[in-house]
């Protein structure tokens, strides 16, 4: 066989090898479907009793206690405050009551010994996080220090992004530290009633933390401000905001649900909020665990090794890996070792420890890279080249560039027609679109994937179109970037609260 057969062969092999693994990752019209009812099957188990739960106990569907919405009239000055990774962030927002805000914020690095030190107490962090909140407010709002304000008091929404177990608006006992964190005798404790207690201490007794909330739950809220309600100028149809969600690093939505439907939460609790005029609660689903068990979601042996080998936490967060950015590139990692394993691909390299190291190292491959490959239409793929060059430090040539291109765009579209599963499920189990005449609604969405990701708003929506919603549903979606949720969002959570 001469050199150009032999050649001709290999790029054969390496084409129907990634055809093949490109294949793997379809979602077809009829997944779509299987997925999105299980999805509905999944949030009515996450509704319902602990007790009525056999070992498939559904989505987490978290109460957030948050019973309205604001219509981006209001006004005033709410706080907020952010802990979450190892920033903490104050922030005092003026909502303007015409959709606007203006915003003012301060960010701190959390230090290391509050982060690692066995000797460590609760107060000493939270007694961190107040002296922060009386430094933010003496530079940005000394008027609340020197008594000069009309205001009495100043509201604070607390982003708090760990698990806790919240039982009211303003209570929740943390269940465990993540991210970092590991001072123990915090746990089990009321995160909210340790940090008011530290702002007593440091004599801002005029803040009141009167909300915990999350940044998904900030989200929506946040969105529900600054959305006009109004689908277009030319049909003046209104369209009202239904969920807030994350595609980004990770990724996770909230909705609104009508309270008779929380059978969860104690019926006096139902009894005296439907006594009070509420009628619905957002509700947090960490849909980033939807079917962990794997009865439907698909599984290449490329999702599988990441979950078992190379994640933090295997056997969780299962949809979350196939969806989040901080995914996909890790999966596009590990097919190109594999591939090259299989000797169909940088064949220049003998042996996996002669690979370039980066590509070695999990998680070592940034979703942006693939960004720039997606929509590379330069001649030979010079921006493949580079990105790749750039980030791995890995040559490629024309003919395996082209295979990665394909390898990407399957990740991606995989990944927003997933997306699109939870979208459909929410808007079919709440009938939104059947509540009243032209129903259109809002999907408010923050994070890097959805807002920066070339394309991925067009695939979800054409995913949404293919879905049980079909193409007249899809239409009647408008899915629109919200942002801020942690900061603009706890500030509204005040507010609302």
């Amino acid at each position: 066989m001469s050199f150009d057969d032999l050649h001709k062969a290999k790029s054969q092999q390496l084409d129907d090898a990634v055809n093949a693994i490109a294949k793997e990752f379809e979602i077809t019209p009829e997944k779509l479907d299987e997925l999105t009812a299980h999805f509905i099957e999944q949030m009515e188990k996450g509704l319902a009793p602990v007790e009525n739960k056999t070992t498939d106990k559904g989505l987490p569907m978290i109460p957030s206690f948050v019973t309205g919405t604001p219509n981006g009239t209001e006004q005033g000055i709410l706080l907020a405050a952010d802990l979450g990774g190892t920033n903490f962030r104050v922030c005092s927002v003026t909502l303007n009551g015409d959709h606007t805000y203006s915003m003012e914020q301060m960010k701190s690095k959390i230090p290391d010994e509050l982060l690692e030190g066995k000797e460590v107490t609760s107060d000493q962090l939270f007694g961190y996080l107040a002296r922060r909140t009386l430094t933010f407010l003496k530079k940005y709002h000394p008027e609340y220090i020197d008594g000069s304000s009309n205001s009495e008091s100043l509201r604070l929404g607390f982003t708090f992004s760990y698990p806790v177990d919240q039982t009211s608006l303003n209570s929740g006992t943390l269940i465990r530290w993540t991210k970092g964190f590991s001072i123990e005798d915090t746990v089990g404790k009321d995160v909210v009633q340790l940090y008011q207690d530290q702002l007593k201490e440091v004599g801002l007794e005029f803040v009141n933390v009167v909300a915990m909330t999350n940044d998904t739950v900030g989200t929506f809220l946040s969105h529900c401000y600054t959305s006009n309600n109004t689908d277009s100028m030319t049909t003046g149809e209104i369209s009202e905001p239904i969920i807030g969600c994350i595609f980004g690093t990770g990724t996770n939505g909230c909705y609104m649900e009508e309270i008779s439907k929380i059978t969860k939460l104690p019926q006096d609790l139902r009894d005296r909020l439907t006594k009070e005029g509420k009628t619905h609660m957002i509700i947090n689903t960490e849909w980033g665990s939807f079917d962990n068990e794997l009865k439907h979601l698909p599984a290449t042996k490329y999702d599988i090794d990441i979950d078992q080998k190379f994640s933090s936490n295997p056997g969780f967060h299962l949809f979350e890996k196939r969806v989040s950015g901080m995914f996909l590139g890790e999966l596009l990692r590990n097919i190109l070792v594999d591939l090259h394993a299989r000797g169909l691909i940088f064949n220049q390299y003998r042996s996996k420890d002669q690979l370039p190291h980066r590509l070695q190292t999990p998680f070592e491959l940034d979703s942006e890279v693939l960004s720039h490959i997606e929509i590379d239409d330069s001649t030979g793929l010079r921006e493949t080249e580079l990105s790749l060059l750039q980030s791995l430090r890995l040559p490629t040539s024309p003919s395996e560039r082209l295979q990665i291109q394909k390898l990407v765009r399957a990740i991606s579209r995989r990944s927003a027609y997933l997306s699109a599963v939870p979208l459909a499920a929410i808007i079919i189990k709440t009938g939104v679109l059947n509540k009243r005449y032209h129903g259109e609604v809002e999907i408010g969405c923050d994070g890097s994937v959805v807002e920066y990701y070339p394309g991925y708003r067009s695939m979800l929506r054409h995913a949404l179109a293919l879905s049980p919603l079909g193409a007249e549903g899809e239409r009647k979606v408008h899915i629109k970037l919200a942002k801020d949720g942690s900061g603009v969002g706890a500030a509204l959570c005040a507010l609302v609260a």
